[in-house]
């Protein structure tokens, strides 16, 4: 998405560089035309008038010179020729051409945007349109005017023996109208086809990172514990050197997490024998001593023993549970109450020893996917838990059922239970409760954190809330529905 906003951007910055560029070029274009033609213009009609001013005096001096032929007495002759050629000698006078009214009156609204003046020496004018400024503009060549209600661009023509100085002008408006109107015919195939241009590199570049969004999806669909190397076949070019790193990382990584696997097997595994071994002797020792301090003090050694050898079976279970594959488990199908008659039917005689009502709510069957064994790990550790921590004379319930939000199974006591406080930190590693929650229950504090990573394996939650009768814990693990379930490639 950010690439094709990048794209689609630089796209419209490049057009609008090019609206720019145009509407600068196209003003430059038209204000030389348009200054030409003023120019040309400005001559012609010059040459037209000049000519007019010329034959006047022409004939001005002809007349002079017929009256100087003539002379005094014959002028008296002829009183009336004498009276008027004393009036073009006394009082020639000015021509002024007037356009008849028919060419006054502008055919065009441009017409009312164009003018033309000419004028005398004096200043006095020879002729001019109804449109022309009353203003004249000092100086020849082009300059901007302006009479109050228009810009005007001129041009001014003078001719040096007579001081006859023509001029002619357009509004200003109409070359920005000229320019306006070229601008957008130019721009406006370029604007209509922007949203062709948009959806064409939507559909190019969604086109061309197709193959990326698989390897993107690819990745989000792996499991969190998957170190399986990405398959590079499909991928784009560009992003092979990325997924060579990505497969490096998931080595290293691989590599450390079976390490710590392997150590903790291990270890709990070479723990167990010597635990064995020690239980025995003390065992031999009790039996054959006599002394009740000896005894008291075996007991207490044997305790620790017990604790030590329940510690070491958890880290084996917790070890199990890290070292189960997510991949596995989605191909195979687990019956939860098939699994909770089981693990009840284990705890059986402990809880009968301990004076427990330990019984199983299932009616029908409940299906799920997910690993036969790591889920039977999670059950046997929620319900040894709740067996620790209920009182004698209680009771435990293993449940399972099929909700709205798919199957679930659940474990709920009605013992002393758990604090809201104490709720979120008992899913820790190592984390055990107060000696007023846990009765005295020796404990590694591991069985719930085995619990939380089998139920993450499962891409399950955990609901803790209170057990039955208000009273105790209870331990609900809700599995995803069939339309929610991750599906990760096999």
């Amino acid at each position: 998405m950010r690439l094709i906003t990048l794209l689609i951007t630089s796209i419209l910055l490049v057009w609008l560089a090019v609206a720019a560029l145009v509407f600068f070029v196209a003003r430059h274009e038209v204000e030389e035309v348009y200054d030409a033609n003023l120019a040309q213009n400005a001559r012609i009609v010059q040459a037209l008038l000049l000519h007019e001013a010329e034959e006047e005096k022409k004939i001005q001096q002809q007349i002079r010179e017929v009256m100087e032929e003539l002379k005094t007495k014959q002028l008296d002759t002829f009183p009336r020729l004498a009276a008027l050629l004393d009036k073009y000698t006394t009082d020639p006078g000015k021509e002024r051409i007037e356009l008849v009214e028919a060419v006054q009156e502008a055919a065009h609204d441009y017409d009312s945007r164009q003018f033309f003046v000419a004028r005398y020496a004096d200043g006095s004018i020879l002729m001019n349109s109804r449109s022309a400024p009353t203003a004249a503009v000092a100086g020849d060549g082009l300059a901007d005017s302006h009479d109050g209600e228009r810009r005007w661009r001129t041009y001014s023509l003078s001719d040096e023996p007579s001081g006859f100085v023509v001029q002619v002008g357009e509004a200003l408006d109409l070359r920005r109208e000229l320019v306006s109107h070229i601008t957008g015919n130019t721009l406006m195939p370029l604007l209509a086809a922007l949203p062709l241009i948009g959806l064409l590199v939507w559909f190019s570049v969604g086109g061309s990172l197709a193959s990326l969004q698989h390897v993107a999806k690819s990745v989000a669909l792996r499991a969190p514990g998957a170190t399986e190397p990405i398959d590079i076949g499909n991928s784009p070019k560009e992003i092979e050197s990325l997924l060579h790193a990505l497969n490096a990382l998931f080595g290293r990584v691989a590599a450390a997490i079976n390490r710590e696997r392997q150590f903790t097997a291990d270890a709990a595994h070479e723990l167990r024998t010597p635990l064995a071994a020690l239980k025995t002797h003390l065992q031999v020792a009790r039996a054959q001593s006599a002394e009740p301090k000896t005894i008291r003090s075996l007991d207490q050694a044997l305790e620790g023993v017990d604790r030590a050898t329940h510690s070491v079976e958890q880290l084996l279970l917790l070890a199990r549970a890290d070292a189960t594959q997510v991949k596995s488990m989605l191909t195979k199908v687990v019956d939860l109450r098939e699994l909770s008659v089981t693990v009840v039917s284990t705890f059986s005689q402990q809880a009968v020893d301990r004076g427990i009502d330990l019984g199983v709510q299932a009616p029908q069957r409940v299906m799920v996917a997910g690993d036969m064994t790591a889920l039977e790990i999670m059950l046997r550790n929620l319900v040894d838990n709740a067996l620790r921590y209920t009182p004698a004379g209680g009771e435990v319930t293993v449940s399972a059922g099929m909700g709205e939000m798919g199957a679930w199974i659940e474990v709920a006591d009605d013992g002393v239970g758990v604090t809201a406080e104490e709720r979120d930190k008992i899913l820790q590693r190592f984390h055990r409760g107060s000696k007023e929650q846990t009765l005295g229950a020796k404990g590694s504090g591991l069985g719930l954190s085995i619990v939380q990573r089998i139920v993450d394996l499962h891409a399950a939650r955990i609901k803790i809330a209170d057990g039955l009768n208000g009273k105790g814990l209870s331990v609900r693990i809700q599995f995803s529905d069939a339309s929610d379930a991750p599906r990760y490639p096999g």
